[in-house]
């Protein structure tokens, strides 16, 4: 993989799973020999992140992750939100065994994880990806994915939160029950909730 895409899939990752904090400032130094690279591919990447919105130049040269602002959130959640429910409606239809499966092990991943904030972000992202995927609309699939990574611009971490986890746990058996289900409503309806206590949660770490 090209250095600056490599630098771009770190950034991605860390805004996405709150490992780099909105308002926080890039250190290029520190940066650079975290990833063992000079930081002309980490220039290159910020820039391309600075464009997209996800990066913001600040005064003096430093650049940070963008913080939403509270109309901006509400604004990225009621678009998810609506994306989410049309995905998983689809994806009650055309979801193979395998990726029930996969939507499984991921759950037992989740729950053996429990005391790792910033893994457990990974493997939630990594279970909504399973779904984007088997909802057989690449279009659909693609928007959700870009939408995920915007998640780390809103403040706080929601899996800091044990009571949480335990939610997240158990919304999480509920779509995967409702999925294999085949069952459209059913599929949007665990989803509503999942996505309404999700936001609710999140908010309230603003």
């Amino acid at each position: 993989m090209p250095l600056t895409d490599r630098a771009l899939a770190y950034f991605r990752d860390a805004i996405q799973t709150g490992k780099i904090n909105p308002g926080q400032e890039i250190d290029f130094a520190a940066l650079a020999k975290e990833l063992g690279m000079s930081r002309t591919p980490i220039r290159e990447s910020i820039r391309q992140l600075v464009t997209e919105g996800l990066l913001e130049q600040l005064p003096g040269g430093s650049v940070c992750v963008t913080q939403l602002t509270a109309e901006e959130s509400e604004d990225f959640y009621h678009v998810r939100d609506e994306l989410e429910i049309t995905a998983v409606r689809a994806t009650a239809l055309h979801i193979s065994d395998l990726e029930i499966e996969m939507l499984k092990t991921n759950l037992s991943l989740f729950k053996s994880a429990r005391n790792e904030p910033e893994l457990l972000a990974k493997i939630d992202n990594q279970f909504h990806v399973v779904i984007y995927d088997a909802c057989n609309n690449n279009y659909l699939s693609q928007t959700l994915k870009l939408l995920r990574t915007r998640i780390g611009q809103l403040k706080g971490r929601p899996f800091d939160n044990p009571a949480r986890i335990d939610d997240a746990i158990q919304e999480h058996s509920e779509i995967i029950t409702a999925i294999e289900s085949r069952d459209p409503d059913l599929a949007e309806k665990a989803v509503a909730k999942h996505y309404s206590e999700a936001r609710k949660s999140r908010l309230s770490l603003a």
